[in-house]
Parts: structure tokens; C-alpha cells; sequence
């Protein structure tokens, strides 16, 4: 269950900025949901009830412990297809929409009563394209309903290649039964400014009301902004765990990134944390679907073409039997790792 105190503004950790073996550019990018099918929606494709499983192509992907002192390397052992990837994204020209979507994902296996609280420091980072991430909290309540709230910086439009600059409060609800994105009504989120700076700390929190709504909500500890959506609890009283309900709509944090290539690792540390709540358990993935619809085996070893997948590690569980122990999950390059209070991702 969630503490009755929302989490105080996060204590300052020394994770540091990961420096990788070359100066590395993300080719990358977040567009609002009307872009294409599944944006802004994680899916556990190996464990969805809903639909047919599709099959994926893997990447070495792994998961391990490490010392609560030496967290792993964020960025780390890119191959040469990744390099030579990196290098298409740095020197490319002209207005390119982004259509590649690099998920990294924690989610929760408990259940929240009421609503669910986690701190954020955001990272103005972006790529020579101009893309930027978004960094995001979901719920799933038991009636039904998905909502997801968070800020993106220079968040990628649906018109090409043009974004809309800065940091941005977005929002957004789905009915995971028709699996239709419900609000804002004419579909995707609608971004609002949103006043922080490079390194805030920003409380991310979903509600449930006395008056029967779900409130999505945005706080800067640094400069006080503030930014709010709601949307019908439609009779919910909780926030669904994974192991109560298995799907691609999770409760769950998300940093999310639409490139114009595909994913490569960038050295910005994002720190997800609420020392309030202590995990017990919980899984995690990293995965990217390729939106293009053309073969992306021109940069990796995968003959898909379509949405599955440029890599995918499927959903890694762990546990916190020792609280400060960093767990961590690899794929390509890229490492994202929790304990019990915190995730961290590029």
C-alpha cells in the first residue's frame, strides 16, 4: 500500500553522470499518442492475457545484483552496428519523423489503495534531431482504466520531425477493454508547460478523489509548478499490481524515448524514487518496437519488420530481500537498475 504521506523531495544520491567509450548522440524522440498504434503504452507481450503472444527477437539480455555503492554502468559494451547507428543519427539532415519506441520499465506486483507517489529528477537531454523523453507514472485501477501522468522535454509532434521545446506536463487515460486512448477526447496527450529546470526533482502522483476521479498530478520541489488532469474513477478503489493482473497496461514507472533510429545509450541518470516505500518485489524490461515498419536489420540482428522488435528483454522479476541492493536488467548496451526505493535509467 502507498504511505499516507506523498514522499518528501528526494535526498540528493551521488549516481553520477555514466561517461560511455564515445560521445554517444540518441537518435530519439516521444510523440503524442494520435502518431501511431501504442504509444506511451509499455507492453509485456510475454505475459499479456489479451491477444495472442508475439513472438520477439532477444538481445543478451541479462539481470544480476550489484553493491548498493556501485551501481552498474548505465551505458556500456555498444556493439559496432550500434556505432555505426550512432553515427547515421548524428549526421542526419532534415525533418524525420520519430518512429522507433525505447521503453524501459519498472513495474509494481503490489496493489495501491487510493493512489501511488514517486519522485522524478528530470534530464533536459535530447539528440541532434531535437527529440527528447518522457518520464512517466501508470496505474491501472480495477475497474478498468489506465492513466498515466508525467513530464517530457522537447516533446516529439505528429507532424514529422518538429517537437514542441522544453518540459511539458503530459496526461493521458485508456480503456484497456477496447485498448482506445479516452482522454483527452481528440486522442493523445495535450502538453502543457510546464516551469523546471534541468535537475529538478518532480513529485509524480495518481489519485483516486472523494469525488470519484483519478487525479494526475505534476509538483516541481525546485519551483514550486504545479500541474493537474483528472478523469473518472469509474468505482475503483485501487491500483492493480502485476501479479493480481497481468497486461500490457502496468502499474509501473516508464522512461520513455521515440528516436528516429533505433535506440542507442545515452549518460543522463534518471533517478525514480519514493524513500517512503520500501518494495518487496517487483519486475522489469527494457524493450523497443520498431514503428516504421521496415526491416530494421540494417542496424541489428533482427529480420522483424513491424512493431516487435528491435530488442526486448521480456519481464525480469526481482526482489529487495536486502534493500539497498541494486538489481539490474541489460540489454544492448543499456543497463537499468532498482532497489527497493529507487529506479534508475538513462
Amino acid at each position: 500500500m502507498t504511505p499516507e504521506q506523498p514522499p518528501g523531495p528526494p535526498a540528493r544520491r551521488n549516481t553520477g553522470s555514466v561517461l560511455g567509450l564515445l560521445a554517444l548522440v540518441l537518435a530519439s524522440g516521444i510523440v503524442v499518442a494520435s502518431f501511431g498504434p501504442g504509444l506511451l503504452v509499455p507492453t509485456a507481450r510475454s505475459t499479456s492475457t489479451s491477444g495472442a503472444a508475439v513472438s520477439s527477437v532477444t538481445s543478451s539480455a541479462s539481470s544480476a545484483a550489484s553493491s548498493p555503492t556501485s551501481p552498474p554502468p548505465l551505458c556500456a559494451g555498444l556493439t559496432a552496428a550500434q556505432i555505426l547507428a550512432n553515427s547515421k543519427a548524428a549526421n542526419a539532415t532534415g525533418t524525420v519523423p520519430p518512429a522507433y519506441d525505447e521503453q524501459m520499465l519498472m513495474g509494481f506486483e503490489q496493489n495501491f489503495t487510493s493512489g501511488v507517489s514517486y519522485n522524478v529528477t528530470l534530464r533536459a537531454q535530447n539528440d541532434t534531431f531535437g527529440f527528447g523523453p518522457a518520464y512517466l507514472l501508470n496505474g491501472l485501477t480495477d475497474s478498468g482504466y489506465w492513466y498515466q501522468v508525467g513530464v517530457a522535454w522537447d516533446l516529439g509532434t505528429a507532424s514529422g520531425g518538429r517537437f514542441v521545446p522544453g518540459f511539458r506536463f503530459v496526461y493521458e487515460v485508456w480503456d484497456t477493454q477496447s485498448g482506445a486512448s479516452v482522454y483527452p477526447r481528440n486522442g493523445g496527450t495535450l502538453p502543457a508547460r510546464f516551469l523546471a529546470n534541468d535537475g529538478d526533482a518532480v513529485l509524480l502522483t495518481l489519485n483516486m478523489t472523494q469525488d470519484g476521479q483519478v487525479a494526475m498530478t505534476a509538483s516541481d520541489w525546485n519551483t514550486s509548478s504545479r500541474a493537474s488532469a483528472y478523469y473518472g474513477a469509474f468505482g475503483a478503489s485501487e491500483f492493480l499490481g502485476f501479479k493480481d493482473k497481468v497486461t500490457s497496461y502496468p502499474t509501473s514507472l516508464l522512461t520513455e524515448w521515440y528516436h528516429v533510429v533505433p535506440y542507442l545509450c545515452d549518460g543522463e541518470t534518471v533517478v525514480y524514487s519514493n524513500s517512503a516505500l520500501a518494495l518487496a518485489s517487483a519486475w522489469m524490461r527494457i524493450d523497443e518496437w520498431n514503428l516504421t515498419g521496415v526491416s530494421t536489420t540494417q542496424f541489428f540482428n533482427s529480420t522483424a519488420v513491424g512493431a516487435c522488435c528491435v530488442f526486448d528483454t521480456g519481464t525480469q522479476g526481482v526482489g529487495f530481500s536486502a534493500p539497498a541492493v541494486y538489481e539490474s536488467v541489460s540489454t544492448s548496451g543499456t543497463t537499468i537498475y532498482s532497489d527497493a526505493h529507487e529506479f534508475v535509467t538513462p
